[in-house]
């Protein structure tokens, strides 16, 4: 009776170590390693996160190159797992949404062209409106004072913006340029929403929106 009353108790604890995840799989496979021609998923638990390499498989899910997906995985601990796996079963609970990848790349070249800020995190208002030009890697325009470039870099509906140039002049209106140059800095993704350009930080905090500036 013990026996059975301890590999219930077993069976329990196993089960508790299940845990239930969010994650998203890249639309295209990756070499797994330098030195091998074999492929890997793509995956990662955060939309502002990078691409990481899943060497691994998911239960009960299809895979096809050309999408973005969002899953909900049930991942469990494998006992007298192998060296070739991370130890852990993932196991398809949800298909949130699979997305073509064109429609990424049709939101990444949204991005190009000229916008003005018309909102910003930290001010109330605008008395002067700071712009964006994205072209081939580089952002450029006004900051409220003075004119400025960095390089940008996306991927899908991610971007990184690298430190700003800027020329030297003094304007009055001095914290404006600085809320627009730190928002430059935090900003980790992207979306463009009924004609309008907002930057997300990483927390998923808007820090500007800004529309077509032609």
């Amino acid at each position: 009776m013990s026996k059975i009353i301890s590999l219930i108790a077993l069976a329990l604890f196993v089960t508790s170590c299940d845990e239930n995840k969010i994650i998203y799989v890249a639309p295209m496979l990756a070499n797994c390693d330098s030195n091998s021609e074999q492929k890997c998923m793509q995956i990662k638990e955060n939309k502002e996160d990078e691409w990481t390499l899943f060497n691994n498989e998911i239960e009960g899910f299809e895979y096809q190159e050309g999408s973005v997906y969002k899953l909900e995985v049930t991942v469990s601990k494998v006992k007298n797992s192998t060296g070739d796996t991370s130890g852990l079963k993932y196991k398809l609970s949800k298909l949130i949404y699979k997305e073509p990848v064109e429609d990424k790349i049709e939101a990444a070249q949204g991005l190009s062209g000229a916008w003005k800020v018309a909102s910003m995190l930290g001010m109330d208002s605008l008395t002067v409106q700071p712009t964006l030009t994205f072209k081939e890697g580089k952002v450029s325009g006004n900051a409220g004072c003075n004119n400025y470039s960095a390089g940008y870099t996306v991927n899908y509906d991610s971007i990184s913006i690298g430190l700003a140039m800027a020329t030297k002049m003094y304007c009055t209106h001095m914290n404006i340029e600085k809320a627009f140059f730190d928002c430059l800095q935090k900003a980790a993704y992207f979306k463009i929403k009924d004609g309008y350009l907002h930057l997300y930080s990483d927390q998923s905090e808007e820090l500007l929106s800004s529309f077509p500036e032609n």
